[in-house]
């Protein structure tokens, strides 16, 4: 079968590896479509996270945000037929097939509602990783909020405050990309900031506003209750750290949700934190199951929109191209691999 292969830093390759073959309380998955996720840019830049990727003889196969058929079931598995159209949590998805191994319904395979493709369904995982970050913030109606990151992390916030119906008084999103933040206005934010152009920081304190400190009222700070920092730490850029901003932003007693992934260790004044108050929360992944069938409802029910941020689409053979095209930030929004 044809795989993408991960040989080394920016060296992906297509290759014929050998095909699995479902053994016991296994499935065989023909997958027809995966995406690019941001950790799998990590391994492809600095190789790391090597732990979610399949080992083969020529390397490793990244991929696991996917979809595809059911064509074989293993002894042992129940609740699971050929034919059926699932998800499911596995690595080595970028190929023709993957292996999904313990598979077990609604815990590691999840059957797709015929309301949903397979394209939007490849974007279950991330939307799944967006709303456990969304609900880890505790959003409060008539509060103003900021994401730093319009990737599909920072858009399925977005995406996730609206199908919660969190009503928020204003809704910042900071990026570099143009691209990127015209989708975060047409998801619904009521304010972008192109953070190559301006001071981010400034930017929001005056569309927040500013308001009083408790203990030192002669002391304004911005007047934001929630900030997500789905950027983490990108080596290549010389900015400082999102979360920086984040505490530099983020009002008296605020919430601080961190999704991104840090690509290193960063220096941080932690001063604001403790003079504000500051709660931090860490959020990675989502909970099994109940967020991946909440992911999978909201899509089916038609409250978020996945197909509008599928920006391309490749053909395993350009193995190289996908993953240089999701790297330009500028011009990419989620890149796909699809299988027809």
């Amino acid at each position: 079968m044809k795989a993408v292969v991960f040989r080394g830093l920016r060296d992906v390759t297509t290759e014929e590896v050998e095909k699995p073959k479902a053994g016991p309380m296994e499935i065989l998955v023909k997958v027809k479509a995966c995406g690019i996720c941001g950790s799998d840019l990590h391994t492809y830049k600095l190789g790391l996270f090597p732990e979610i990727t399949k080992a083969v003889p020529q390397g490793r196969i990244p991929g696991h945000e996917f979809s595809g058929d059911v064509v074989e079931v293993g002894p042992g598995v129940e609740g699971i037929t050929v034919g059926d159209r699932v998800t499911a949590l596995a690595m080595g998805a970028m190929a023709e097939y993957v292996i999904v191994t313990p598979a077990f319904l609604n815990f590691t395979v999840y059957k797709l509602p015929p309301e949903i493709g397979y394209e939007e369904s490849a974007t279950v995982e991330p939307l799944a990783t967006s709303l456990r970050a969304t609900k880890a913030g505790t959003p409060g109606s008539g509060e103003q909020v900021v994401i730093f990151g319009a990737g599909i992390i920072g858009l399925g916030i977005i995406q996730c405050l609206k199908a919660l119906k969190v009503d928020f008084k204003k809704l910042i999103v900071v990026d570099l990309s143009a691209k990127r933040l015209e989708m975060a206005r047409q998801l619904g934010a009521t304010d972008i900031i192109d953070a190559r152009n301006v001071d981010s920081v400034e930017k929001i304190t005056e569309l927040a506003g500013q308001v009083p400190m408790a203990l030192v009222p002669t002391v304004q700070v911005p007047a934001v209750d929630l900030v997500y920092d789905a950027v983490g730490y990108i080596k290549d850029n010389p900015a400082p750290p999102a979360i920086e901003k984040a505490l530099a932003v983020v009002r008296e007693a605020g919430r601080i949700v961190v999704v991104g992934a840090y690509e290193g260790p960063v220096t941080v004044d932690l001063m604001p934190l403790m003079g504000k108050s500051v709660k931090v929360f860490g959020s990675l992944g989502y909970k099994i199951p109940e967020e991946v069938i909440e992911a999978l409802e909201i899509l089916r029910a038609g409250k978020v929109d996945r197909k509008i941020l599928i920006s391309h689409e490749f053909p395993l053979e350009k193995a190289k191209e996908a993953f240089e095209t999701q790297l330009r930030a500028g011009e990419s929004v989620k890149v796909i691999f699809t299988m027809r």
